[in-house]
């Protein structure tokens, strides 16, 4: 839930910036847990470096 408000009162480029966070966020905690992650970011792969980076990989 808390994830749904944060994205919930952005629009546009501003809920991109966010989902991007969030996903770099989320890849970074499973970092110590799973041997590796598989990205789909359907319709939108040329933000996979942005996730990447916003992993800290």
């Amino acid at each position: 839930q808390e994830l749904i408000d944060e994205l919930a009162p952005l629009k546009g480029e501003d809920a991109l910036k966010k989902g991007i966070e969030i996903a770099g966020n989320q890849i970074a905690q499973l970092k110590d847990v799973c041997a590796g992650v598989h990205v789909m970011a359907i319709g939108a792969e040329d933000r996979v470096p942005d996730i990447l980076a916003a992993a800290g990989l």
